[in-house]
Order: structure tokens, then C-alpha cells, then sequence
């Protein structure tokens, strides 16, 4: 699974893109962003892989992936803009193949599915404009 994002992780991915390409009518209506990294642990270890969404309040949300316990690549519109100046709720995601699905299909969070859930993560973040934003979250149980 090493370098390839599962199931899941490409699906949230697809529909960021597709939300991120299918708003507006271009570079005028951009939200301002900033340049955002940081780190994700998972009871006290960095989660391997995973994706990262910011959900300001309205407008566009950005996705980053989750390597290695590092944030990279944070998305808006063009790769690695950056996400929304603001108040952001953010969500994360991190599956694997479910071994028992015959399909291929199925997966199973290593994370609480909590964190799939922008009303439900508790995670936040301000993203203040003009800086190079750090982020880290340490999930658990």
C-alpha cells in the first residue's frame, strides 16, 4: 500500500478535485489562501498516510495528504496553493484495503471515523494570511 493512496483516500480526493474544478468561474472568485504544513499523530505516533480536508466557513475547501506523519501538498485550487485564510474545520481520513471484502472495494479506518466528519472531528484550524501556516493535530482513541 506504500505510495498509493487506498480506496477511500482517493475518493475524497476525487471529490475535492472535482469541487475545487466545478466552483466558480476562475482565478477571480479564488478564496485567499496561504501556504499550510504540519504534522498528524495517531496516539503519539505519525499517522503514515492519509488525506486532509479544510472546510472554512464558506467557500471552496482544500485537501492535503498526510505522509509519513507531514502535511503536503494543502490544495485549494492550484496544487499546493494552500487552504482558506480563516477559521477552517478540518477532517481526516486514513483507510486500508478491508482483507475480508472480496471486491476490493471495502476498507476500514484506522482512525476513529469521527475525523471523517466535519461536525463531529473537533479539529480547527486559522489559517492567517501571508504566512507559511503550521499545523499539528495529535488524534486518539
Amino acid at each position: 500500500m506504500t505510495g498509493f493512496l487506498n480506496q477511500m483516500q482517493r475518493f475524497v480526493l476525487l471529490v475535492s478535485g472535482i469541487l475545487v474544478c466545478g466552483c466558480g468561474g476562475g482565478v477571480d472568485d479564488a478564496p485567499e489562501v496561504a501556504q499550510v504544513n504540519g504534522s498528524v499523530m495517531w496516539n503519539g505516533k505519525p499517522l503514515e498516510e492519509g488525506t486532509i480536508a479544510f472546510h472554512p466557513a464558506s467557500g471552496r475547501s482544500a485537501s492535503g495528504v498526510i505522509k509519513g506523519g507531514e502535511i503536503v501538498e494543502v490544495t485549494t485550487t492550484t496544487k499546493g496553493d494552500g487552504a482558506p485564510v480563516g477559521e477552517n474545520q478540518v477532517t481526516i481520513f486514513a483507510t486500508k484495503p478491508d482483507p475480508k471484502d472480496p471486491s476490493g472495494m471495502g476498507s476500514i479506518s484506522l482512525i476513529p471515523v469521527r475525523y471523517n466528519d466535519v461536525k463531529k472531528s473537533g479539529l480547527k484550524a486559522t489559517i492567517k494570511p501571508n504566512e507559511e501556516n503550521k499545523v499539528n493535530f495529535d488524534l486518539v482513541k
